[in-house]
């Protein structure tokens, strides 16, 4: 089978970092759906103790850091099904709370690869193992509102190319990195991930994080 074209366009980058991050929130809203006042989404919210977890961001927990405490991870979980108890909210208005994200990343040369329609393990996963299964030929190829990935395995690298359907103007991202300290990263991170979110499944007591829910979950009381 030949190559697909868009190879020829990527650029070396020398590594990327792998992590899934946990959406931290710092406010909870409890009004309706659709607020006829759109005041209400301040009005109508409450605040939110942020894990007792040192973390790079005020916004995300990565696995990295849950890893060990997730029990404090878990009490920042409690307090959102304990409010939507409170206010007679259904997981549905709170799905958003559990959403997990995918961050490649190379710092030095403020390089990432994003991956905005993905909220849950398993649609992460599609990802991550076959990055670590397949060492040649395509890993993924996905396509969502202004949004387009490409992720083919080729001697000894991985490619990527993100781009936007939408908009012919829009920058590309074609960048290709050594596979296999790729690889290696990403099997301790599937690893703990699946850790994480199976301690957090049993403090809770039911899993919201691998899947998308789509039966109202019991939680622990």
């Amino acid at each position: 089978m030949p190559l697909p074209d868009w190879l020829s366009q990527t650029q070396d980058l020398p590594s990327l970092q792998a992590n899934v991050g946990f959406l931290i929130r710092d406010r909870f809203y409890y009004g309706p759906d659709h607020p006829a006042d759109p005041t209400d989404l301040e009005r109508l919210t409450v605040p939110l103790s942020a894990p007792r977890i040192p973390a790079a961001s005020a916004s995300v927990i990565t696995v990295t850091e849950a890893l060990g405490r997730e029990r404090e991870l878990a009490d920042y979980y409690r307090q959102i099904v304990r409010l939507a108890r409170e206010h007679g909210r259904p997981f549905n208005s709170i799905r958003h709370c559990f959403w997990l994200r995918l961050w490649l990343w190379n710092a030095d040369r403020q390089t990432s690869v994003s991956f905005p329609w993905y909220d849950s393990y398993s649609e992460i996963d599609r990802v991550l193992k076959p990055l670590v299964e397949t060492d040649e030929g395509e890993l993924l190829y996905d396509v969502d509102q202004g949004w387009d990935m490409k992720i083919h395995a080729h001697d000894g690298a991985v490619h990527f190319l993100e781009s936007d359907p939408d908009d012919d103007d829009a920058a590309q991202l074609a960048i290709r990195v050594p596979r296999e300290p790729l690889v290696q990263q990403v099997r301790t991170l599937r690893e703990s991930a699946q850790a994480v979110i199976a301690r957090l499944t049993e403090e809770l007591g039911a899993d919201v994080w691998t899947s998308y829910v789509r039966t109202e979950p019991v939680f622990k009381p």
